[in-house]
């Protein structure tokens, strides 16, 4: 007898999502990082800028703890429209800050 798998339930894709953020958020540290360690780029946010400059591992620390908040805060909360589309938007923008990185590495690399 076949057993049938339950779709994830709301609050189960919520978390994925955040996730996904995580990870997301992670990539783009990565990448900021090599850009600024081999003079490629330059952080835009002055705060984020302040904290590399004082401890890179602060700075891995602030990326991650932001979506690991995220994913605490939504373990206890019901999912709702608006955190489900503020989720949506977030990923969004990620996505696009990790389109923006690999452009300018494809164009870093062009110039080696």
């Amino acid at each position: 007898m076949e057993s049938v798998k339950a779709l994830p339930t709301p609050k189960d894709r919520l978390l994925n999502t955040c996730f996904l953020l995580f990870c997301l958020c992670m990539i783009d540290a990565i990448f900021t990082d090599f850009g600024i360690r081999y003079g490629h780029i330059e952080e835009a946010n002055p705060f984020v800028r302040s904290l590399y400059d004082v401890n890179v591992i602060a700075f891995y620390l602030l990326k991650a703890s932001l979506p690991i908040l995220l994913f605490i805060l939504m373990h206890y909360m019901k999912p709702s429209y608006i955190i489900r589309n503020l989720l949506i938007v977030a990923l969004i923008f990620y996505t696009l800050v990790i389109l923006i990185h690999i452009s300018w590495m494809i164009i870093v690399l062009a110039f080696i």
